[in-house]
């Protein structure tokens, strides 16, 4: 298991935020995290904050458990890893008169 970083609080969103360590990759967007006990904690949505010490905001999965100062780690199974949002293909409409 590679460390990503520490939880540092909840915000109001209902989102964790996690301080990635700077040693991390940060190609992180959609990795899940688990804790040191290999629960599934939820999976990263974005990177906040300066490219030199980044946080990431987790989505958490349904009845997570996690503690503020806790260590979450990079899931080593594959089938952990999220796809990354599909983006929808917009295109505008005319109004037909």
């Amino acid at each position: 298991m590679e460390m990503i970083g520490e939880i540092i609080h909840m915000a109001k969103s209902g989102r964790l935020i996690v301080k990635v360590d700077e040693n991390v990759n940060h190609n992180l967007i959609g990795q899940a995290l688990i804790d040191n006990k290999g629960s599934k904690i939820g999976k990263i949505i974005e990177l906040i904050g300066s490219v030199k010490s980044p946080y990431a905001s987790v989505m958490l999965t349904s009845n997570s458990k996690y503690t503020v100062g806790g260590k979450v780690y990079r899931s080593p199974s594959l089938n952990h890893h999220y796809k990354s949002s599909i983006r929808r293909n917009k295109t505008r409409r005319r109004k037909m008169t």
